[in-house]
């Protein structure tokens, strides 16, 4: 008699659910990256409950004939450094004025106090008052550095020589008889000699004597005879600097430049609240001239000098203190070990630590305001694998609404310091984004770009007609899960039907894909419009009026799956975002050895 016959149990449904999402993954192998995160999503951002998003567009504000190598906000006018001229943009709607034409033809920093705006372009140091554009030397503080001298000399010193300017002033205290006064130096300038209270006779610019027409009087021991001259000396030049550094320990109160290829490891500081002032005792040589001084960073008290790669440290830390006479320091001690700059122009400080760009990736640098120890640590391993094979000597950064934007060639990476996990930031991955240098606080409240071919452009808003177009192109973004085995490596599965969540959008839409081991291929299109008489699309209508996740129910069935991944595409110029996916699956039959 023969055994009965018995069916098959029926495989069980499986279920996986996303609820919750965090940034791309790059480093990991596409069949490992765990399920929040994305081994390839473009043009996506976390909103402000963390869900991905499609991220805004941008439009061009104004199209200019060559590189825009800075942008730079005073008050409500943006200069915009473009070729060799300077730009004075009111507000965004693209109106100029030309205000200077001989800027040099590279990037250039600035920073503002005073009511004025200063800038350094490596040429000439500039400096702006609202009106006009003009050189820094020509309204440069002409110091004191004598006082009180004898008709032959001598005096106390007062004040250094001021790096911008040749012009110095000695003070005397006149007897009544002597005609013939010695300066503090020799070989002095021609021609530049003044006194405006005596009339001058002669002037001897090798011995550096001031012989007057009559004898001034006795001032019973005061300075009655001022004398400005200059002298012309061989010295590092500060209009040759790129970058600046506000510091002065607890509040901002000198300004450090550097960036002289002159003098590649050597800064120079400001006079107390005074750009106009350069001491030429105020320098310091940071390490070996073998490697260059990069940036600077402020964290807590302290600034963070970086430099590039070379024999000496990569990092130093500059504090403030007051020597035995009450003059002020800044002394200088050797950081933390770690990899130096590759890039002047992507140093920021995002949440409190300083952010730099290494060969290596994005570093962090941490402390405490309480000891003075500080650790480096890469902040970047999850997207190292793409960021490592851009030229990132010509990365640019800013700090926007709590979010890193690193920029080069076309791609922009953005680090969101409100997603961390063990103080690493969530990473997100944009393109099309020409930026080489950015303004990040625009008074329209938008983060602006420049590009090499002469635009000007600016984020919308998520409220702007138009959001979601690149200079007119539609912006397209997709999210991709893992390409995964469903933690089952030896058999292959059934797709049953998968759900992704969009975002209840007023309208949007999205094109569903799934790709297998034998697969790529468009299974479902979704597009709809909630019931708004500002985005309405009657081709689209849905009868939606809740602002409720909008399922897109795929029901195509995937059979002999080995690995599967789903992908979620915004092709069009509307806004996108997921809230959740969910995937019922089957497991089947051993995979076969191949």
């Amino acid at each position: 008699m023969s055994a009965p016959y018995q069916f098959p149990e029926t495989d069980a449904v499986q279920q996986l659910s996303v609820e919750r999402f965090a940034g791309v993954d790059f480093a990991a192998h596409p069949n490992k990256v765990d399920w929040s995160r994305s081994p390839d999503a473009c043009n996506m951002i976390a909103n402000d409950t963390f869900f991905p998003v499609k991220r805004t567009g941008y439009r061009r504000i104004v199209q200019f004939y060559g590189e825009v190598f800075g942008l730079h906000r005073f008050g409500d006018d943006v200069l915009c450094h473009e070729g060799k001229n300077l730009w004075r943009m009111k507000g965004n709607k693209g109106a100029r004025v030309l205000i200077y034409e001989d800027m040099n033809e590279g990037k250039s920093d600035a920073f503002l106090m005073g009511g004025k705006l200063w800038l350094l372009d490596g040429k000439t140091y500039l400096v702006y008052d609202g009106e006009t554009v003009q050189p820094v030397r020509d309204i440069a503080y002409v110091p004191t550095t004598t006082i009180g001298c004898a008709p032959e000399g001598g005096g106390t010193s007062l004040e250094a020589v001021n790096l911008l300017t040749p012009k110095r002033i000695n003070t005397f205290v006149g007897d009544g008889t002597s005609r013939v006064f010695q300066l503090d130096c020799t070989e002095i300038d021609l021609d530049s000699v003044q006194c405006e209270a005596f009339p001058i006779q002669m002037v001897n610019t090798v011995t550096g004597q001031v012989t007057f027409a009559e004898a001034p009087p006795d001032a019973g021991g005061l300075a009655n005879v001022v004398i400005q001259f200059s002298k012309t000396t061989e010295h590092a030049s500060i209009d040759r600097c790129r970058i600046c550094g506000l510091y002065g320990g607890k509040n901002d109160t000198r300004v450090f430049v550097s960036g002289n290829p002159d003098e590649p490891n050597c800064d120079w500081q400001s006079g107390l609240y005074d750009p106009t002032y350069f001491p030429d005792t105020g320098y310091t040589r940071i390490g070996s001239d073998a490697s260059e001084i990069m940036g600077y960073a402020r964290q807590y008290d302290t600034q963070v000098v970086l430099k590039s790669d070379g024999q000496d440290a990569r990092q130093y830390l500059r504090t403030f203190s007051l020597d035995e006479n009450d003059r002020p320091s800044y002394p200088l001690r050797q950081g933390a070990e770690a990899a130096g700059a590759v890039s002047r122009y992507a140093i920021d400080v995002l949440a409190g630590t300083p952010l730099y760009l290494s060969a290596q990736g994005v570093m962090g640098i941490f402390g405490t305001n309480v000891t003075e120890y500080r650790t480096v640590a890469g902040l970047s391993q999850r997207i190292d694998a793409r960021l490592c094979r851009e030229a990132l000597a010509d990365a640019v950064s800013c700090v926007w609404e709590d979010k890193y934007y690193l920029a080069v060639g076309g791609h922009c990476y953005v680090a969101d310091s409100r997603q961390t996990e063990n103080s690493v930031p969530e990473w997100y991955y944009w393109d099309n984004i020409p930026a080489v240098c950015f303004l990040a606080d625009a008074a329209d409240g938008r983060l602006w770009f420049g590009t090499a071919d002469g635009r000007v452009c600016a984020f919308f808003l998520e409220s702007d007609p138009n959001a979601y177009l690149d200079d007119g192109v539609p912006t397209r973004a997709h999210w991709a899960t893992p390409f995964s085995a469903l933690d089952v490596w030896n058999r292959t599965k059934t797709i049953l039907d998968c759900r992704p969540l969009l975002m209840p959008f007023g309208y949007s839409g999205a094109e569903i894909w799934y790709r297998t081991d034998s697969l790529h291929a468009r299974v479902h299109t979704i597009s709809f419009s909630q019931f708004s008489f500002a985005h309405v699309d009657f081709s689209r209508f849905s009868f939606c009026s809740a602002p409720a996740a909008v399922p897109a129910v795929v029901r195509r069935r995937v059979r002999r799956a080995y690995l599967f991944q789903l992908i979620v595409r915004s092709e069009q110029a509307e806004p996108f975002g997921l809230l959740g996916m969910t995937l019922r699956y089957q497991v089947r039959t051993p995979v076969r050895e191949r």
